[in-house]
């Protein structure tokens, strides 16, 4: 009774156990989904999107009247030419609406309106971008697990062998050399095991740095391969209409244009109306006559201006507004080029990949069957341990292979969805709500 209670409680612990890992345990949309909200380079982006939402308000800002109030109180002691003291106070308030202005306003709400439009474009971009690379340290470090498992296969085999030979050794069957020979490839074997700890815990370090905080139990994640088109024509169209940072370029043309709208308004006249209330008692200048008690008025005025000559200053930002067009412009003609050559290379690197993985596979495969076959064969004498030993360490190499094709592989297929503009969604999250246009 007391030996089924044990086992019980045993089979409870350990389930216990493995549900806690599964509640930690975290995906490639955990990761990304984290480090959209906590990375400083996407919040600081987000940020700069509201400044410019406030810089829209401010160029609309003119489309209102503006209303200005001053309160004054004073004492004077003059003798003019009589001696006398007085204590002036005024109140007044004024408005002020521009009428005409050759469209200023409106062109600077439009291009402040373009540059909220780029910003926000530019957020995505950087979205993608960070998504991209929280998959990166995601990957590599379940690389990492898997190189440092396969370090682990690779040197039970070895002290195998190496058991296997000393015991022979030691009954006079073998020759010295062989376990010689043994000793040094399980030193080989303990030292590449050092070497995929060490990556193990530098990819830890990578991840800490991008998503925030050290993996725990991640999942292995299945990239949405169906979204890859089937052509690379058909990725450069997708990336170059919809790829964020693409129009954020484009958005900057817009903007720069409706600066040299601008810019060719200000040369225009600017007609003001105003009107104003002034209440005031005694009010007037020292060396004036004052009115003595209490006076107000009512002022309205209409105002016509022109600049007829600044030093040719308007000119100049015209033709200055109309070469920050054209560099806008071959800005956005690099960043086409930018989009078309990186979506280009990573649909290549995914085909090439493709190819590989399949390839690499039947290499596996292969050297597993001609290892166990050697290894047979030499347990009755028609193999030496070099062949043995070489044909597993040839095994070991295709699987590590076949590991990083697989990776990279997956890699690939992130890349060109990141290139496309499609790798946040792809993974059922959405870019931040400042980047709404």
């Amino acid at each position: 009774m007391k030996n089924r209670v044990r086992v019980l409680l045993i089979f409870l612990f350990a389930f216990f156990l493995v549900n806690v890992n599964d509640a930690r345990s975290e995906t490639l949309r955990d990761a990304v989904k984290s480090v959209l909200q906590t990375n400083p380079e996407v919040t600081a982006a987000a940020y700069n999107r509201l400044a410019r939402d406030q810089e829209v308000r401010q160029a609309m800002s003119d489309f209102f009247p503006k209303v200005d109030t001053s309160l004054s109180a004073g004492y004077v002691n003059q003798n003019n030419p009589f001696r006398d003291q007085i204590r002036p106070d005024e109140a007044n308030i004024r408005v002020t609406q521009n009428i005409f202005r050759g469209g200023t306003t409106l062109s600077e709400t439009k291009r402040q309106k373009s540059r909220v439009a780029s910003e926000a474009y530019l957020l995505q971009g950087i979205s993608e971008n960070t998504a991209l690379l929280a998959c990166k340290v995601y990957l590599n470090y379940l690389r990492s697990l898997d190189q440092h498992a396969l370090a682990k296969e690779n040197l039970l085999i070895h002290q195998r062998f190496f058991d296997q030979i000393k015991l022979r050794s030691e009954a006079g069957v073998d020759r010295g050399v062989d376990l010689e020979l043994i000793k040094a490839r399980l030193a080989l074997a303990e030292s590449n095991l050092v070497v995929t700890q060490a990556n193990v815990e530098n990819a830890k370090t990578d991840y800490k740095a991008v998503i925030g905080s050290f993996p725990v139990s991640l999942v292995k994640p299945e990239p949405a391969y169906s979204e890859i088109p089937a052509t690379i024509k058909e990725a450069e169209r997708i990336a170059l209409e919809n790829h964020p940072t693409l129009k954020s370029a484009r958005a900057d043309v817009e903007a720069r244009k409706y600066q040299h709208h601008t810019a060719r308004a200000q040369a225009y006249p600017s007609l003001d109306v105003s009107a104003g209330y002034t209440w005031g008692n005694e009010i007037g200048g020292p060396m004036a006559s004052y009115i003595d008690g209490f006076q107000d008025y009512f002022q309205a005025n209409a105002m016509l201006s022109f600049n007829i000559f600044n030093g040719f200053n308007q000119q100049a930002r015209i033709k200055e507004t109309l070469y920050l067009i054209n560099e806008a412009e071959e800005i956005a003609k690099k960043t086409e080029l930018q989009t078309v050559q990186s979506i280009r290379l990573s649909y290549e690197a995914y085909m090439a990949d493709q190819r590989r993985v399949k390839q690499l596979e039947q290499y596996v495969d292969s050297s597993i069957k001609a290892s166990e076959a050697f290894t047979s064969q030499w347990s009755i004498g028609r193999r030496t341990l070099f062949d043995v030993l070489d044909s597993s360490a040839e095994m070991i190499t295709a699987k590590s292979n076949l590991i990083n094709a697989q990776y990279d592989r997956m890699y690939d297929c992130y890349r060109i969805l990141a290139g496309m503009g499609k790798l946040v969604h792809s993974l059922g999250l959405q870019w931040p709500e400042e980047s709404r246009i």
